[in-house]
Parts: C-alpha cells; structure tokens; sequence
C-alpha cells in the first residue's frame, strides 16, 4: 500500500502494489519507479528530487530445474532507509541505501551496490556495479572512490536537514 504525503504529478509509476512506503516521503517532478520490476521500499523522511530513476537491477540465473541452460533475467528489490535524500538527475539501480544517506544531482549509482548509513555520494558521480560503500564515507568522482571520511555527527545533520525540509515544503 502506498501512502505518500506529498506526491507531485507526472510521477511514473509503475505497478504501485509493490512500491511500499513507511513514512512521510517527498517525491518531485518526473520521478520514474519500476515496481513492475521489483519491489521498492522506501523508508520514513525520504527526499526524491526532480527527474530521478529507481530502477531495480537485474541478474542473469539458470534455473536449477533447467535442462538447456537457458539464462532468466532477475530483478533485486530495492530498499531505501530513513532520512535518504536523491537530489535531481540520477539514475538509481542500488540494491540498498542505507539511512541517513545524500546523493548528489547528476549522479548514476550502478547495478547491485550497497550504500551504507550516513554516507555521501558527491554531485555527478558514477558509482560503478556491486560497489559497496562503507558507512560513515564521501564516495565522488567518475568512477566513484572513496574521498574521506564523514564526521560522527552526519546522521543528526541529515535527520534535522530532511526534517526541516518536509516541514517547510510547499507543494505547487
């Protein structure tokens, strides 16, 4: 069941069964889910900006009961924690984003990674397939790489952030 505070127009949803929601959530203009893919799961005080992607990643498995070997494609759920925000342009094909995590505009995070808590994705980066980010890091650049750690207060500053952001949005 999807139950979204705010929730602006052109929204691409598809099949909105499997897109479950907690909490209060914001998603912007031109936001494209696939829950026809997989399901996606997005945690309390998420923050979803104009024109971004979730698309779930795929795999390739041979079924185990296959005679030919034929290969079937399999698509891994995503799930988003609390307190995330995806800032505009990016294209999100992570299998999970921790809580209390930004991601920077413009960004492309690669099939199957791991985003951890309190972590930062920096403006245009591209984090390569089944990357996993530590938690408590600054991942930026093209590909991606470890720049330094965040300091131990990341997950209080992104809480109050996200939580006077929804508080002072205004949906148009």
């Amino acid at each position: 069941m999807i139950n979204l505070n705010f929730m602006k127009l052109q929204l691409g949803i598809q099949s909105v069964e499997r897109i479950q929601v907690v909490g209060k959530c914001i998603f912007l203009h031109n936001v494209m889910m696939r829950g026809d893919l997989a399901k996606i799961n997005f945690g309390k005080h998420v923050v979803i900006q104009d024109s971004v992607i979730l698309r779930p990643a795929y795999t390739y498995a041979v079924p185990k009961d296959s005679t030919n070997n034929k290969k079937i494609i399999k698509f891994s759920p995503i799930q988003i924690g609390d307190y995330v925000m995806i800032e505009e342009n990016c294209v999100i094909q992570a299998s999970k984003i921790g809580s209390c995590v930004f991601i920077g505009k413009n960004c492309v995070i690669g099939a199957r990674c791991i985003i951890s808590e309190n972590s930062i994705i920096l403006a245009d980066s591209i984090i390569p397939p089944d990357t996993f980010i530590i938690a408590n890091s600054v991942y930026g650049g093209k590909p991606g790489i470890h720049k330094y750690e965040t300091p131990e207060t990341t997950s209080i500053i992104q809480k109050n952030r996200l939580l006077n952001y929804y508080k002072n949005f205004k949906a148009k």
